[in-house]
């Protein structure tokens, strides 16, 4: 039979108190790794935003100067006036 010997109160006091930290260090760990997972994925959210934002603005570019290709060609070298809706030949 195993030999049983009574522990001093300050030491298990030490070593519960040592336990529950590392119990609330681990609950810790956890929810940090939850957050970050969170963060990644709005991370992810917000690049395949911009993605589509740049994919438009590159599109709109795109059209914006085929309408203006198309101005050049019919009425020659000029600037519009959107706030008067004329074509300016230079």
């Amino acid at each position: 039979m195993a030999k049983e010997i009574k522990i001093e109160d300050n030491i298990i006091k030490e070593v519960s108190q040592i336990r529950n930290e590392v119990n609330t260090m681990a609950f810790n760990f956890g929810k940090l790794r939850l957050e970050k997972i969170s963060l990644e994925n709005r991370i992810k959210e917000i690049e395949k935003t911009e993605s589509d934002m740049t994919a438009k603005y590159k599109g709109n570019m795109t059209k914006e100067r085929k309408i203006a290709d198309k101005l050049k060609e019919k009425h020659g070298e000029g600037y519009v006036d959107l706030a008067k809706g004329l074509f300016i030949a230079s």
